[in-house]
């Protein structure tokens, strides 16, 4: 529902990665890519109850996630080498992050930029709840 201090849905992520474009001066589909990539590295992380009421809370992050292609074979491949040196690991994490960044063109000291940027935005939409979900998630 649409009303006074709340966003509106449909233009929210839109937002954010119009904010992460010119942040970090990568292209659309690079910032969609890799808020995409970070939403994933989170859903592995948390249960299905808390990344679930994670994506109904902050406007279009499921409906992102609903029109993203499907996880490469190189980055699902990478995260899931990564989870047999470390398990659930903030190295096994980041070894899939980095394949996805990695085929986007994204740089890992962009890349790296992205989560604090991701994290601001989920403050200000979803609150400080939220945003303890999404760091314990992505252990950052």
């Amino acid at each position: 529902r649409i009303g006074p201090g709340r966003p509106h849905r449909a233009t929210s992520m839109d937002d954010l990665i119009r904010k992460i474009t010119k942040d970090l001066g990568v292209s659309k589909d690079q910032a969609r890519g890799g808020v995409v990539a970070l939403l994933r590295a989170g859903q592995q992380n948390l249960s299905p109850k808390d990344f679930k009421a994670f994506v109904a809370d902050v406007p279009g992050a499921d409906k992102l996630l609903q029109n993203a292609p499907p996880p490469s074979t190189l980055s699902s491949l990478a995260g899931g080498i990564g989870s047999l040196f470390g398990g659930k690991s903030a190295a096994g994490r980041w070894a899939g992050l980095a394949a996805s960044f990695a085929e986007l063109g994204v740089d890992i000291d962009t890349a790296k930029k992205f989560g604090p940027i991701v994290i601001e935005h989920v403050r200000q939409h979803g609150g400080e709840d939220l945003v303890e979900k999404i760091r314990a998630a992505l252990k950052v």
